[in-house]
Order: C-alpha cells, then sequence, then structure tokens
C-alpha cells in the first residue's frame, strides 16, 4: 500500500514536550523487522511493546493505533510466509505483555477504532479487491463497508458519525492520484471531501472533528529513488473538514507519513526521513506546530514507522 518513510526536518529534541499526560505509539523498524513502541512526547521513556513472532527476521508489527481509553494498542502484524506479506489484526495491552489477534488477514491492516470503542475499522485485501471492513473489539462480526472501489487509510472521525479515507479510483494509477473521500460510519453517503478533489491519503481527524491531517504527494518534493516508476515522497496538509483551508506544513525533500494529532490539537506528529541510509537518514518521528513551524525531532531513534498518538492521561 503506502510506503511508510519519512525525513528529518527540525533536529532538536523535545517536539511537543508540552503536551503532558499522552505518549505516541509507532512502528521502529530494525533492519527487516519491525516493533511496536511507545515514548513520551518529549522522546522520553521508550518502551518496546511487540516482539513478533517470527524466526524469518521479515516483515513485523506497524500501524499501531489507541483504544479510546488508551488501554489498549490494535495494530497490523506482518508474519511473512516465503516472502509473501501476510497482514493481521493484533491488540496488545498499552503497557506490553501477551498480544492476540483480532483476524486472520492474509490482508488485514490499517485499522482505526471508533471514538466509543466498540468497533475498528480496516483495510481487507482479498486477490484484486481491496475494501473496508469493521470488526468488533474482539475481532469478531466482520462486516463489509465500503468496497467501491481500491480504499484505503480509513480514520474514525472523533464524534463517530464519520469515516475518512482514501480511494483510488484504480490501480493502475499513481498514488499521487489518490483521493479522500467520507462516508457515513455505516458506509452510507460516500461523497468527496470538499467540492475540489483533494488528493492525499492517510486522513487523520483533529481532536475537535473541524480539521483533518493527511499526506499529499502531489508537490513531488523528492522521491525514493530515480526511477520513474518510483513514486513521489509525501508532504504533511490540514484541511477543513469542509474540504476548504488546505494548508501545506512541511517542504522538504523527505518522505512525511502518517500524521496524527496531539490529544490537545496542538502539535501534529508523523514519520519523516528517507527509504535508504544514503539518501540522508531513515524515518525519525517528528513533530510540527498544527497551525504550521518549525518541526522538531522526537528521540534518537531512526527507523519510524504511522506514529499514534494516545488520547489525554496516558503515561
Amino acid at each position: 500500500m503506502v510506503a511508510a518513510a519519512a525525513l528529518l526536518l527540525g533536529v532538536a529534541n523535545g517536539g511537543g514536550a508540552t503536551v503532558h499526560g499522552s505518549r505516541i505509539a509507532f512502528g521502529l523498524d530494525y533492519g527487516d523487522l519491525s516493533s511496536i513502541y511507545t515514548v513520551r512526547p518529549n522522546g522520553t521513556g521508550l518502551r518496546r511493546l511487540t516482539s513478533p513472532p517470527t524466526r524469518q527476521e521479515l516483515g513485523g508489527d506497524s500501524g499501531p493505533v489507541w483504544s479510546p481509553n488508551g488501554r489498549r494498542i490494535v495494530f497490523e502484524r506482518d508474519l511473512t510466509y516465503w516472502g509473501e506479506d501476510r497482514f493481521r489484526l493484533t491488540s496488545v495491552s498499552a503497557g506490553g505483555g501477551l498480544s492476540r489477534d483480532l483476524t486472520h488477514g492474509p490482508f488485514d491492516a490499517m485499522p482505526t477504532y471508533s471514538p466509543h470503542g466498540l468497533r475498528i475499522a480496516f483495510v481487507r485485501a482479498a486477490g484484486e479487491a481491496v475494501s473496508l471492513y469493521t470488526i468488533d473489539r474482539q475481532g469478531h462480526h466482520a462486516t463489509e463497508l465500503l468496497s467501491d472501489g481500491l480504499d484505503v487509510t480509513p480514520a474514525w472521525s472523533p464524534d463517530g458519525k464519520t469515516i475518512a479515507f482514501s480511494r483510488l479510483a484504480d490501480q493502475s494509477l499513481p498514488i499521487d492520484q489518490a483521493t479522500l473521500y467520507l462516508a457515513n460510519a455505516n458506509g452510507t453517503d460516500v461523497r468527496p471531501l470538499g467540492a475540489l478533489p483533494v488528493r492525499g491519503v492517510s486522513p487523520a481527524w483533529s481532536p475537535d472533528g473541524h480539521r483533518i491531517a493527511f499526506v499529499s504527494f502531489t508537490d513531488h518534493n523528492g522521491s525514493a529513488c530515480q526511477a520513474d516508476t518510483c513514486p513521489p515522497n509525501g508532504e504533511i496538509y490540514v484541511v477543513g473538514a469542509d474540504g476548504t483551508g488546505l494548508t501545506r506544513l512541511t517542504a522538504t525533500k523527505a518522505d512525511d507519513e502518517h500524521p496524527t494529532w496531539a490529544p490537545d490539537g496542538s502539535r501534529i506528529a508523523f514519520a519523516s526521513g528517507f527509504q535508504l541510509r544514503s539518501q540522508g537518514h531513515l524515518p525519525w518521528l517528528v513533530s510540527v506546530p498544527a497551525g504550521g513551524g518549525a518541526p522538531k525531532r522526537i528521540g534518537r531513534f531512526s527507523g519510524v514507522l504511522d506514529p499514534s498518538w494516545s488520547p489525554a492521561g496516558v503515561r
């Protein structure tokens, strides 16, 4: 799906240090295997939550999302089988410990919790079909939500009424043609986000539901390689929930991916870096003021995937 690599920006530690009582979950890639970690917004208290049960040292855990009460984290677990990715949704306590599979794949990914915590929306791929599904928090009662296109990166609104997602009309189209859509939480009333197309992926609602951060590839500001087939690097944008007020927050050659809002709405964290060390550095965890400003690096680790800011009150 969408590559989760990113660049630097600011090199100072302490991004989001004013956001107390929260943590940021993310995948951390060592070599070819990733695990779920959390850290405080000031870069301290790094905590490992998962150890993928694989002997191949490939794939691993990524794409974490917090339950609304902050007690559990659901993520995608990729246990490769003879070189083929096999994603399932898995759940673990926010403090770490034994994990529990919620689905069995072969390709279930990109989870998002409903604000009441009772259901989880996600992407299910089966053959050529890529659809949005929901399950309950125990992993039962899988229900198809949308199957009208190549629909990915769902995000449940804070009021529980709407799901934002990205749709690519045809798999042959480049990623910069992916467009943001909205649908009612039951899958009805599918409509574009705004009167004009908003191109991008990985929508993330602000805590008040008034704005959506997302990744745009339309600037073509850098690429993972020199070949024409390589996708462009992403930039972080914010737009109003009605599709107005489009604002660009990052402008570097790095790949900026997977925005997530602080619980007070003051900052947006994301992964930022390069696919190869020879291009600059592997992805860092970075945050930027939600209204724009200088980005700051969080912590001193590299290889960050899919950050997700916790609700308030998580320590």
